[in-house]
């Protein structure tokens, strides 16, 4: 019993080096890491080792709510860096839930509240007090050697955007120099269509666009060149989460134009066109899930000199059962017509609903001849199945090797087909991807916030943010060397911000290109060479100790620390 109990004495501090990181991998995380010309940029990044795969840029941080109060300033700048973040934007979120009855209870998140009597309104005041944070306690001071941050303008409302140039040059002239960013915009999101985003203001369509109403602030971002995070849903498949009777729908007079134009969608479809309009060029009932896509064509062309930031690859909890193939190949034609066009890989529901979400779900339901996004008629649409299924085992020894880590810190299970073909798209479009993970930090007690369903309120705490930090970074194991410099160690982030005189990504140590029963080996190896040693200290420590023992309580459960 003394030897165990000594051998938990020495296996303690080990194992709470930190509630994500080990104190070894948080020291090594710094920003002379990223400096151009500082020796440190030399030294490679060890992904699999003490540095970790865990993104360090955060493109989609939410630093304030919809309503109520944020974490506090140090709280939130301390959980950034206890979980890696060097480089982050700085977020609001540019609406307010505004409720119509004065009477009615405050609610601190749009679906605790999802009635037309909390409408979404656009307001500019998450941007000003994220300005005066920035420059009363970062702008000048030590912090800023730590960790980079970007602020951004998010009030702008397309459906009414009347006021837009005004604010922003309000926003400009009041806090000189501190906005860099614009987004996250809403061009479409249906998770909002319950409290009144299709109700209040005008339809975004492609004759509005045209008409010209959005060019003042649009081509204002073309001018100064920040990045403009924009969320526009692909399109929308069920309001499970919605509370709205009319549900996801397409508008009549937009499905009769879709079909009038039908030889635009054939051409940017391809293969595909047959999944989603029947052979009078009619719209299919499933054509809803990609609705929105030339309306979003017709966004990014007439704005083609705007560096556009695609929110969460165009998915919502709204979207969940468009075929990945057909996604892949939609993003992959969008990056080939608009060359300013980049994309978030933000938001954990990504890992926890298409992703990293692996239940052992059988791949035949990808099959062309079950999908009903496929014509198996169609030889360019015929999806492998067998082959997917392959690459899906490949990733699994991957995730085998991180799993106990993972599982014990975050909510995802594992990768699933749709990572698989996910993953092609990433390596072939390596320069057009950002890590993220949309962070809400919020801090509405329940009792203060109770909205309309028992009192949730919107507490989040530090193990919320390490769980997004694992669930979002989860993707990131499975990238080659190639696609991890640019997409996690920030070679795209750092090009669209125009930082690549100040900031570089560190060269990757190469060790993803051992091969994995190498990886193993080393492993194993070293964890047998551990065992050996404190085993060793552990009969010395109790045989030295044998007339006096000492008991030491440990409160909590165990810490499954990582240095990944």
């Amino acid at each position: 019993m003394n030897a165990l109990l000594c051998l938990a004495l020495v296996l303690v501090p080990l194992s709470q080096a930190g509630d994500l990181l080990t104190d070894e991998t948080i020291a090594g995380r710094r920003l002379t890491r990223f400096q151009v010309g500082h020796p440190e940029n030399q030294a490679c990044w060890e992904r699999h080792g003490v540095d970790g795969f865990f993104s360090i840029i955060d493109a989609h941080n939410h630093f304030r709510p919809f309503y109520g109060p944020p974490v506090p300033w140090d709280m939130y700048m301390n959980w950034l860096h206890d979980h890696g973040i060097l480089f982050s934007t700085m977020l609001g979120i540019g609406q307010k839930l505004k409720k119509k009855n004065k009477d009615a209870p405050e609610c601190c998140y749009y679906l605790h509240c999802a009635t037309f009597d909390f409408p979404v309104t656009p307001d500019t005041s998450n941007d000003i007090e994220n300005a005066k944070d920035f420059i009363s306690k970062y702008k000048d001071q030590p912090l800023s050697e730590k960790i980079h941050l970007i602020p951004s303008v998010t009030f702008p409302n397309l459906q009414q955007p009347e006021n837009n140039s005004r604010n922003l040059g309000v926003l400009e002239s009041t806090y000189q120099g501190v906005f860099k960013w614009a987004g996250e915009i809403n061009v479409f999101k249906h998770a909002l269509a319950a409290n009144g985003f299709f109700e209040n203001g005008n339809r975004v369509n492609e004759e509005y666009i045209k008409s010209g109403k959005l060019n003042t602030f649009f081509k204002r971002m073309e001018d100064v060149k920040w990045p403009t995070t924009l969320h526009c849903d692909l399109g929308c498949d069920n309001y499970d989460k919605v509370p709205l009777d009319t549900g996801c729908v397409v508008p009549q007079e937009e499905l009769d134009l879709a079909k009038r134009n039908y030889r635009w969608w054939k051409d940017f479809l391809g293969p595909y066109f047959g999944g989603f309009f029947d052979s009078s060029n009619t719209p299919k009932q499933n054509f809803k899930k990609i609705q929105h896509l030339k309306i979003w064509d017709t966004l990014l062309t007439t704005y083609p000199n705007m560096t556009v930031v695609w929110a969460h690859l165009g998915l919502s909890k709204e979207l969940k059962h468009l075929h990945p193939t057909v996604h892949a190949y939609i993003i992959d034609n969008l990056f080939s017509r608009h060359q300013n066009l980049y994309a978030d890989i933000s938001w954990d529901v990504l890992s926890k609903q298409l992703l990293m979400n692996f239940n052992g779900a059988n791949v035949s339901l990808l099959h062309h001849d079950v999908h009903e996004d496929l014509n198996g008629e169609i030889k360019e649409s015929v999806v492998d199945t067998e082959e997917v299924e392959e690459m899906r085992e490949e990733l699994e020894e991957t995730w085998d090797i991180h799993e106990d880590m993972m599982e014990s810190r975050g909510s995802v299970s594992g990768p699933t087909h749709a990572m698989a073909i996910y993953l092609e798209l990433f390596h072939a479009h390596a320069d057009r991807f950002l890590t993220g993970t949309d962070f809400v930090s919020s801090l509405g007690p329940p009792d203060e916030f109770p909205g309309l369903v028992n009192g949730k309120g919107c507490m989040k705490d530090k193990k919320n943010h390490a769980r997004q930090v694992t669930d979002t970074g989860s993707i990131n194991m499975f990238l080659n060397d190639e696609a991890f410099q640019k997409i996690v160690l920030g070679g795209n982030y750092f090009k669209i911000n125009r930082l690549e005189d100040t900031f570089a990504p560190p060269p990757v140590c190469g060790d993803s290109l051992l091969p994995m029963e190498a990886l193993i080996g080393i492993g194993v190896g070293a964890g047998v060479l551990l065992i050996i040693i404190i085993v060793v200290l552990v009969v010395l420590c109790c045989c030295r100790k044998k007339d006096k023992v000492s008991f030491v309580r440990v409160d909590g459960p165990g810490s499954a620390t990582t240095r990944v």
